[in-house]
C-alpha cells in the first residue's frame, strides 16, 4: 500500500513538472512573438512627454540638436563583418518617403541583426547621418536582395506588426511604405540622431533662421515662438489622386490652426514652406508676421522649418517629419481622405492612428 502511494504522488510530481515546462515554453513562444509590438508601447508613455523647451537667445549650431536631457541613444554604425546578413526594402517616393523608408529599415537592420541595404543612388547620406552601406561598400552582388526572402506590407500607412516577426540573424528584402512610427519607436532617439543634417544643410538654415529672426527683430521666449507651416499640394491636386481619394486643406485649416498658436502665444512668427508660395501668398494674405521661404531645395527647406518651436501640418510625409523634428506642438489636418475610397484602403480600418506621432493635435 506504501508503495502504491509513492508512485502515485511520483506520477503526480513528474506529470505537475512537465505541465510547469510546457507552461513556460508556451509563455515563452508568446512572448516572443509579441516582442516586437510590446517594444512599441514599452516606449511610448516616455516617448510621448519629452519637450522641447525654446532657447531666448538666436539660434546657432549648438542649440540645433534639440534632444531632451535624459538623450543618450546614438545611432549604430552597422559592418558587416558582425552583421553578414543583410535586409534590404524598394525605395520609393521622394525625400519623406525616403525617410519612411529608412527608418523602417534601420530598425530591423537593429532588431533582427542585420546590416542594411541602401541603393547606390540614395540622396540621403548626403542630406543626413545616414551611413552608406550599399551593396557595393560591402562587395556583394547587386542581385544579393532579390535571391533573400521576400515581404510585403499589408497597409502603406499602419502597422503591419506580421513584418516583425520575420527570423532573427536571416536575410530579408521588405516592399512597401512603412509609414508608421510604430515600426521603430524602440530606437526613435537613435534615428533622432540619423536623421541630422549635415553640416552644410545644417549651417544654411541656422543663418537662414537667425536671418528671419533679425530682419523680425524678433526674440525667442516662453511666450514668443516661432511656428512652422508646411504646405503640400501639388501632387495631390492631380485628377488620379483626386480619384485615389486623396484631400488636402484649404485656407481656412491654417488660419484656423494659426489663430490657435496665437491664442496661446503672446507673440507669433510664422515660417511657411512650400512648392505652391504663389497659393499660399493668396491664402494667408492679411495675416501678420508671416515669412514665406522661397529658394531652398527640399532637404534645406526641412532643416528650416524644422528649427521652429511648433508646426502645422498639412498633409502627406515631408510636414510629418518638420512636426517630428520640431519636438513641439504639432496641428495636423484630420481629414487625410475620403473614406471608402482606395486611398482609405492603406490605412488599417481606416484609422490614422499608426501614421499620425502620438500627441499632435487634429484640426480641420
Amino acid at each position: 500500500m506504501v508503495n502504491n502511494n509513492i508512485d502515485c504522488f511520483s506520477a503526480v510530481a513528474v506529470y505537475l513538472t512537465l505541465l510547469i515546462m510546457f507552461g513556460i515554453l508556451f509563455v515563452n513562444h508568446i512572448r516572443t512573438n509579441l516582442n516586437s509590438t510590446n517594444e512599441v508601447f514599452r516606449h511610448l508613455d516616455k516617448k510621448i512627454q519629452q519637450k522641447w523647451t525654446p532657447s531666448t537667445e538666436v539660434f546657432n549650431e549648438k542649440h540645433y540638436k534639440k534632444e531632451p536631457e535624459d538623450n543618450c541613444s546614438k545611432r549604430v554604425t552597422f559592418n558587416i563583418s558582425k552583421t553578414p546578413e543583410i535586409v534590404c526594402i524598394g525605395f520609393t517616393g521622394r525625400l519623406g518617403n525616403l525617410m519612411y523608408g529608412y527608418a523602417f529599415l534601420y530598425a530591423m537592420a537593429r532588431s533582427k541583426g542585420l546590416f542594411p541595404v541602401i541603393p547606390e543612388d540614395s540622396p540621403l547620406p548626403k542630406i543626413f547621418n545616414v551611413q552608406n552601406t550599399t551593396l557595393s561598400s560591402i562587395g556583394k552582388s547587386k542581385k544579393a536582395c532579390a535571391t533573400l526572402p521576400s515581404y510585403t506590407e499589408r497597409w502603406a500607412l499602419s502597422y503591419d506588426e506580421k513584418l516583425t516577426q520575420v527570423p532573427h540573424i536571416k536575410g530579408a528584402n521588405f516592399f512597401g511604405y512603412f509609414q508608421s512610427w510604430k515600426y521603430w519607436i524602440p530606437f526613435e532617439e537613435e534615428i533622432r540622431d540619423v536623421f541630422q543634417f549635415n553640416e552644410p544643410i545644417k549651417r544654411k538654415a541656422v543663418t537662414q533662421f537667425n536671418t528671419i529672426l533679425r530682419q523680425r527683430n524678433f526674440t525667442i521666449g516662453r511666450e514668443s515662438v516661432v511656428v512652422s507651416i508646411h504646405v503640400r499640394r501639388e501632387d495631390y491636386l492631380s485628377k488620379e489622386n483626386i480619384k485615389f481619394g486623396y484631400l488636402i486643406p484649404n485656407a481656412t485649416y491654417f488660419r484656423k490652426a494659426m489663430r490657435y498658436f496665437r491664442k496661446k502665444f503672446k507673440n507669433v512668427l510664422f515660417i511657411v514652406g512650400s512648392i505652391d508660395i504663389p497659393w499660399c501668398r493668396k491664402a494667408l494674405a492679411g495675416e501678420p508676421n508671416v515669412h514665406f521661404s522661397v529658394g531652398n531645395s527640399a532637404a534645406e527647406d526641412m532643416a528650416l522649418l524644422s528649427l521652429s518651436n511648433h508646426t502645422i501640418a498639412s498633409v502627406g510625409t515631408y510636414g510629418w517629419w518638420i512636426g517630428w523634428m520640431a519636438r513641439g506642438t504639432t496641428l495636423y489636418y484630420k481629414n487625410i481622405f475620403v473614406s471608402g475610397s482606395d486611398f482609405a484602403k492603406t490605412f488599417r480600418n481606416e484609422s490614422t492612428e499608426d501614421f499620425i506621432y502620438p500627441g499632435w493635435i487634429s484640426m480641420e
